[in-house]
């Protein structure tokens, strides 16, 4: 039901703005982004299907797309400062970001969940509390649900990035690691682990990804808008499940 109630909160914006469409000044947009596979990165093919719909969103309006990769957090920096890119791909909503991005409407949904070795003892849990004497390792600047944001009572071990992470995870120097069910069974399958992890428990949470733009410049929220009208039309077309489909998902 979450994602129909995203979908008609989407409708509801297209049809207010729809009638006096304005164009930005200078019809280029500037993207900071990072390495995501297999969403989005720089090997994979046209930088992933993410990046298709980013370009199918913003081409057919006269938008010149231009993106850039960066490691995750300076891809937020400069989001934010709103100087080098106007907006960031890929990035989960939450309340705390709010204070610096304008986000559009979701593109992309993620099930995040806990993975350890198959081997661990541990095959479910029911709260938190149960892991706090276990190490959970999440990739460095992500952010996923308040309560395991704020968790004092776990033991957390930052990774330089996800591949790292899942190192970390089959050498056992951590327990558990957080990551999106797609991208942890991608990397794993690379690094020939893939028959050597499993979740735990329950999805943390269903992660909406968004694009989100630098409340920095005023002119973002004419992009915010020809961007949330192009992921409509796109729906619409019928477009946007070519893509998926073309890419494998």
């Amino acid at each position: 039901m979450a994602k129909y109630k995203y979908y008609a909160i989407f409708v509801v914006l297209f049809l207010i703005f729809a009638p006096t469409v304005s164009f930005a000044k200078n019809k280029q947009i500037t993207l900071c982004s990072y390495e995501w596979p297999p969403h989005h990165g720089k090997a994979l093919k046209n930088e992933g299907y993410t990046a298709e719909i980013i370009r199918q969103i913003f081409e057919p309006q006269g938008y010149t797309v231009k993106k850039e990769f960066y490691p995750w957090k300076r891809a937020q920096k400069y989001a934010t400062e709103g100087k080098v890119c106007n907006a960031i791909t890929e990035i989960y909503f939450n309340n705390k970001r709010l204070e610096s991005y304008w986000f559009g409407a979701p593109y992309s949904a993620h099930e995040v969940y806990l993975f350890s070795l198959k081997s661990h003892s541990v095959k479910q849990f029911d709260n938190l509390k149960e892991l706090s004497k276990y190490t959970i390792g999440f990739n460095r600047g992500g952010k996923f649900t308040k309560e395991f944001d704020t968790a004092d009572y776990l033991t957390k071990q930052e990774t330089s990035g996800y591949e790292n992470g899942l190192k970390l995870l089959s050498k056992e120097r951590i327990d558990f690691f957080v990551s999106a069910r797609s991208v942890a069974l991608f990397e794993a399958q690379k690094l020939g682990i893939q028959d050597d992890i499993r979740t735990v428990g329950k999805p943390l949470k269903r992660a909406y990804v968004h694009m989100a733009f630098s409340k920095k410049d005023p002119e973002n929220l004419v992009r915010l808008q020809h961007y949330n009208e192009g992921l409509f039309l796109l729906h619409r077309s019928g477009k946007f499940k070519e893509i998926m489909r073309s890419y494998g998902f």
